[in-house]
């Protein structure tokens, strides 16, 4: 049997190897900033004109912060405590564009794959900037437009990581989760298998012991019977029944072997095993046996076909054991009455204690 899948732990992410896309992903941000830089392309932050650092300053540290990136998908907390605090001061003194996407990065890396509890707190440390933000810029009077500026900057690079890391996270999640699902009916399914390899084998093993166990019992009844008998026509009959009891646990047996190696499913073995050949065992064993068998069990409309096979099965084993192992007189009673079907056998026990193989 397959071992069961390793549930899932969203608390215990994967923390893959730094790989060659990590390297390309750093180093495409690195040229970027660079590209960025050398094009002049940039604002002027949001402090007082003259207030910015060189632009030697801002390229050290968006290589600083790029550096960070190799380790991303490994250790997405880097990313976090070095390339978002550098952009952030990026935005706010330098103004170069690449602190943009390197803010971005840094925001959406965390919350895709590290813990859940990182992804909350990088949540919980953008709302919060956020808001800070926006309350300074208010508290400070600052112009209408600054203010949009910096609600249009919170909107597209720190929501919008966040909402998106958290989406594909939801999504690799539910994966996972159908992935494990499927392993779990994949168990499932071997295991309903197996029990009804089980179970085939028991059924098996029930028609061998009922149906030909008896018929081997009967012919070593006999043949002992036969030996001992001194009437050389009562010594025919014995051992004349001993021959028709083993004729018919090979016909029992080829009929059962040949269900086995059949392909269509649900058949049955034809089995020579009835009511009437359960009273001749007994009679052979007492002549004098009291067998009574209601018509109504061999009655589809009366007995279902499962009730039936079952009865006569419990029937089989009882008369093996009778024969076997109890003395005259005998009494086989088989009855249907208010829905219900009873079989009843009596003899008496032998002084033998040995005990029987019933399964």
């Amino acid at each position: 049997m397959s071992a069961a899948p390793p549930p899932l732990d969203p608390e215990a992410p994967a923390n893959p190897p730094v790989g060659p896309r990590d390297l390309l992903v750093a180093a495409a941000y690195a040229v970027l900033a660079l590209l960025l830089a050398a094009s002049g392309a940039h604002n002027s932050g949001f402090l007082r004109q003259g207030q910015a650092w060189p632009i030697e300053v801002s390229v050290a540290l968006m290589m600083i912060g790029c550096v960070s990136l190799i380790w991303r998908r490994r250790r997405p907390v880097i990313a976090l405590a070095v390339a978002g605090p550098l952009g952030l001061a990026e935005i706010i003194v330098g103004g170069q564009i690449a602190a943009y996407f390197l803010l971005f990065e840094a925001l959406f890396d965390p919350v895709l794959h590290g813990s859940r509890r990182l992804a909350r707190l990088t949540t919980r440390i953008a709302i919060a900037l956020t808001a800070i933000a926006l309350l300074a810029a208010l508290i400070a009077g600052l112009p209408g437009q600054v203010v949009f500026v910096i609600a249009v900057i919170a909107t597209l690079v720190v929501m919008t990581p966040l909402l998106w890391g958290w989406e594909v996270r939801h999504h690799r999640g539910a994966r996972q989760a159908a992935e494990h699902l499927a392993g779990l009916e994949h168990e499932l399914a071997t295991t309903r298998a197996a029990h009804a390899v089980e179970t085939e084998r028991r059924s098996i093993a029930h028609d061998l012991h009922d149906v030909i166990a008896g018929h081997l019992s009967a012919v070593s009844l006999h043949t002992s019977l036969a030996s001992s008998l001194e009437d050389p026509a009562a010594r025919d009959r014995s051992l004349h029944t001993a021959r028709d009891c083993a004729h018919a646990a090979l016909r029992d047996l080829r009929s059962m072997i040949g269900v086995l190696s059949s392909e269509q499913a649900g058949a049955l073995p034809e089995v020579t095993l009835d009511w009437s050949s359960l009273a001749a065992r007994l009679r052979d064993r007492d002549p004098a046996a009291q067998v009574r068998i209601d018509p109504a069990v061999t009655d589809p409309a009366r007995v279902e076909p499962s009730v039936q096979a079952a009865l006569l099965r419990i029937g089989a084993e009882a008369v093996t054991n009778a024969v076997r192992h109890g003395r005259a007189p005998i009494s086989l009673d088989v009855e249907v009455a208010g829905g219900e079907a009873r079989l009843e056998l009596r003899n008496r026990r032998t002084d033998s204690s040995e005990a029987g193989g019933g399964v």
